[in-house]
């Protein structure tokens, strides 16, 4: 038994490690159908705008977008290399969020523009682990 335990144990052990090296990829089918602003990463909704406790800015100068809470304590602000105009190009960006352990960065990242419906734009990596839906305030 003690010798199954010393088996079992480390490779259980090696396996739950491992399972949570690999991130997990935005649904496409369910990011392309809802309109609403925010930021997901590795699969995981890390902000999503609420209009009645949260605010949002657009600098077109800078293409700059910014959604954070009303108490500021949660954002996430995407930069882009240019507006993007219509679906199919790329754009490159710098994104930034908040998390309780502090301010992340994801930088010089290629995003695809998945589809673009007014003043909405969808945008997502090839690899599905970087997307966010922003809007331009005209």
């Amino acid at each position: 038994m003690k010798t199954l335990l010393r088996i079992f144990l480390p490779l259980m052990l090696l396996c739950a490690m491992a399972a949570g090296c690999h991130p997990g990829n935005t649904s496409m089918s369910s990011f392309l159908s809802d309109e609403t602003v925010r930021l997901e990463l590795d699969g995981e909704k890390v902000f999503v705008f609420n209009e009645s406790t949260c605010q949002l800015s657009y600098n077109e100068d800078r293409c700059r977008f910014r959604a954070h809470s009303d108490t500021m304590l949660y954002f996430f602000v995407v930069e882009l290399d240019r507006i993007p105009l219509s679906a199919g190009g790329e754009v490159t960006a710098n994104i930034s969020w908040n998390t309780t352990y502090g301010e992340r960065y994801r930088n010089n990242i290629t995003l695809n523009v998945q589809r673009i419906k007014g003043d909405i734009i969808w945008l997502c990596d090839a690899t599905q682990h970087t997307a966010v839906v922003v809007r331009t305030l005209k």
